[in-house]
């Protein structure tokens, strides 16, 4: 009998919830032999837990066969959860029929099982900013109760929130320092760090383009070669249309004192002109970036 009961309560424990993957193993095994999967779903954790409600219970599951991480309770109530699948991420917002759901978002919501169900997929390897926005669009309105539209990137000290996030990654020794870096342009392209880069350069800082969707923002001095105070200041960012933010991140492109365009000898003019690049080109830089790219112009080898 108590051999029983101590069965029981093992099998009960196991069922409990944590953060802390390491304690998951199933997942967390499945999770490292798919890493593009992996990254995907800390980083939509990291989106949600800017909204996450003190006290609420999240964590992953302990099931061998279904890679979960959820915000609520298990089958009680408003709950999000994300299923880890081989092509990218499901969140499944969950609400109780009763829920009086504002007009905004009443067509993205299916009745299924006596409640109201919305699923959005995150796919790996893809831009999912649309995707961000639509679950964006949800948390706003307070409807999910283990998330809230308050966000609380705008309570904590930026440089204690950002750090820790980007601390936590670095600690993951299977994530390549690709992948790391990748993350971190995640990080800087959402919350107050983006909206303060797009009251700095209203736009692409080089053409001008201001759809949002099609602008990446950078650090101009890279993160890893960054004092603690520069990884936060938004004039250590740039905004860019993302064929150029992809030159400057690999150091193909550069910007002298005068914000004139410097190009890498690597690119051919053919390339140039198949992405309308050419030397007249300049940006207007803040006083307050000019050290920073003075760095960026350093490491990758610029003559000024």
């Amino acid at each position: 009998m108590s051999d029983t009961k101590r069965l029981d309560l093992s099998k009960l424990k196991k069922t409990k919830r944590t953060p802390d993957l390491y304690q998951r193993e199933a997942a967390r095994k499945w999770l490292e032999a798919n890493p593009k999967v992996y990254k995907l779903v800390l980083e939509i954790i990291d989106f949600c837990d800017q909204y996450r409600v003190e006290g609420i219970e999240f964590g992953w599951f302990n099931r061998e066969s279904s890679h979960v991480f959820k915000y609520g309770k298990d089958s009680v109530g408003s709950r999000l959860s994300i299923r880890c699948k081989q092509i990218g991420c499901t969140i499944t917002v969950t609400l109780p029929q009763s829920e009086n759901i504002p007009k905004s978002i009443q067509n993205l919501f299916v009745e299924e099982d006596n409640e109201l169900k919305h699923r959005i997929l995150f796919e790996a390897d893809l831009d999912n900013q649309s995707k961000y926005d639509e679950l964006l669009k949800i948390i706003k309105t307070n409807v999910i109760a283990p998330l809230s539209s308050h966000d609380k990137f705008e309570e904590e000290e930026p440089e204690e929130y950002i750090n820790e996030f980007i601390n936590t990654i670095y600690r993951l020794s299977k994530t390549t320092d690709t992948e790391k870096d990748a993350l971190v342009k995640v990080r800087i392209g959402q919350g107050r760090y983006r909206a303060a880069l797009d009251d700095i350069w209203k736009g692409c800082a080089l053409t001008g383009i201001k759809c949002r969707d099609l602008l990446r923002a950078s650090h101009i001095k890279a993160w890893r070669d960054a004092e603690a105070h520069e990884r936060i200041d938004p004039f250590n960012g740039l905004l860019l249309a993302a064929h150029l933010d992809a030159l400057f991140d690999k150091g193909l492109i550069s910007f002298d004192s005068n914000g004139f365009i410097l190009i890498s000898d690597l690119i051919s003019e053919s390339d140039l002109n198949k992405l309308s690049i050419d030397k007249s080109m300049q940006l207007e830089m803040p006083p307050e970036t000019h050290e920073y790219m003075k760095c960026h112009r350093e490491k990758y080898g610029f003559e000024c």
